[in-house]
């Protein structure tokens, strides 16, 4: 698995095809994951594979929650299949999604992996804290 915070890396064709990270053109975008928690920048990650663009705008690598679940958010190009954990969701295609993941306390490296029906997959680790 590749960790987010590698979203600068050259990939080789057969993983990910590539990984971005966009912010709106002036704006300072932060995580709103746990209200008066301390948050890591969430600048949206892109990871593409074929035809497959999942995009993750929240929560970032390395925020600290106050809460004890986190919610991922996000969308992806085509209907794919997102796994968390023991946990496995249906993304419809071009919607938003936000998936609840309960953490623990202490950091959390929450291993994603999302594929489509055609082959294609981007997997990465994300770390989130919870201190309540």
């Amino acid at each position: 698995m590749r960790s987010a915070s590698a979203r600068n890396r050259t990939l080789r064709r057969g993983s990910i095809d590539s990984i971005a990270a966009c912010a709106p053109s002036g704006a300072a975008e932060t995580s709103s994951i746990a209200e008066g928690a301390e948050q890591a920048t969430a600048t949206p990650l892109y990871f593409a594979s074929g035809d497959l663009v999942f995009t993750l705008e929240s929560p970032a690598d390395g925020a600290i929650v106050a809460e004890p679940q986190v919610f991922l958010r996000g969308t992806v190009s085509v209907e794919a299949v997102l796994s968390v954990g023991e946990e496995v969701h249906l993304l419809p295609a071009g919607q938003p999604f936000a998936i609840a993941v309960p953490l623990l306390e202490g950091p959390n490296a929450l291993g994603v992996v999302v594929s489509d029906y055609e082959g294609n997959f981007v997997e990465f680790v994300l770390t989130v804290v919870y201190e309540p």
